[in-house]
């Protein structure tokens, strides 16, 4: 007799699959994909934010960008969210370096049920926001406030007195999810990913964004730097 999954069950497999190592997964691949779905967000999120100059000029005072392009949330009362990326910093040309690879997962108790898909991409304006988000383990709400860009719902911010001078996070969503946030979500760098796309000797996050080499990055360090202009609503 044939089986169909519930949504219930289908939730419960993905949060298993947050802590299940991905032994198959060819590095190098996976590195491209992320690359190549980080180009269409960040495309997306500022093509969606042109009727207002905010994002445009956040942008351009940024320190530094994670683009995060399939944050997947799914809970049951206990929620579970995780999303591969890359963290650029601008350079002194005033482009972008290198992409060092990054993960942000996070855990929840409380009412929270569903499952979501977003794409987040969070311009760093501070030396300090920088800085927190090279370290090996960052965690949202903890030193760097968060605020929330008009972009999409869903991602929430953080409550700290720091909010809206570290950290700005514009999202798209994909899906339905009743609570949860960004605070408490913790990034760290896809070591596993570096080593393959750059070498074992050079795989720091640090090593990796002072440098702008990688030819394979060059659309992504482009999407970061085209020209767009936002285009003002029509008074009716």
């Amino acid at each position: 007799m044939s089986k169909i999954f519930g949504l219930p069950s289908i939730i419960f497999l993905f949060l298993i699959s947050l802590s299940a190592p991905a032994l198959s997964e060819d590095p190098t691949r996976k590195a491209r994909i992320i690359i190549d779905e980080s180009v269409v967000s960040i495309e997306r999120i500022r093509e969606e934010n042109m009727s207002t100059p905010k994002l445009e000029n956040a942008l351009k005072k940024a320190k530094g960008v994670l683009i995060i392009p399939s944050y997947y949330k799914a809970g049951i009362f206990i929620g579970g969210s995780y999303g591969d990326g890359v963290l650029l910093r601008r350079d002194k040309t005033g482009g972008f370096s290198d992409p060092a690879f990054y993960r942000m997962t996070s855990g929840s108790l409380g009412l929270q049920l569903g499952m979501q898909s977003s794409e987040v991409m969070f311009l760093i304006l501070t030396s300090r926001g920088m800085q927190a988000v090279i370290d090996d383990k960052f965690k949202f709400g903890a030193n760097v406030g968060i605020s929330v860009g008009p972009a999409g719902v869903g991602v929430e911010g953080a409550t700290t007195t720091n909010i809206g001078r570290d950290i700005v996070a514009y999202s798209r969503n994909a899906g339905l999810f009743a609570g949860g946030g960004l605070e408490g979500s913790i990034i760290r760098p896809r070591k596993d990913l570096n080593a393959a796309v750059y070498g074992v000797s050079n795989s720091q996050p640090s090593s990796i964004i002072s440098k702008n080499n990688l030819v394979y990055a060059e659309r992504l360090r482009n999407a970061l730097t085209s020209q767009i202009y936002y285009s003002s609503p029509q008074v009716k």
